[in-house]
């Protein structure tokens, strides 16, 4: 597996597991856009698109924008 890759994988798990962990803390909107960013990365896996990664950086900002009380995760 190259290194890309396994970022990806870790990307994906590590949102995964944040949305087991914190699942009653979020909004419907911020579960949204998590599961949205899981989709887009389980297609760049397949893919190895740059816009891929480019659209999870996307979704992933309108959630920290969007989502106050994620700093407090961190």
């Amino acid at each position: 597996m190259s290194k890309k890759a396994k970022s990806l994988d870790d990307l994906e798990t590590g949102i995964e597991l944040l949305l087991l962990e914190n699942r009653c803390s979020f909004s419907d909107e911020e579960k949204v856009l998590l599961n949205d960013c899981i989709s887009i990365i389980q297609q760049a896996k397949k893919s190895r698109n740059i816009d891929s990664v480019v659209k999870i950086i996307e979704i992933l900002s309108k959630l920290f924008v969007a989502s106050d009380h994620l700093k407090d995760l961190f």
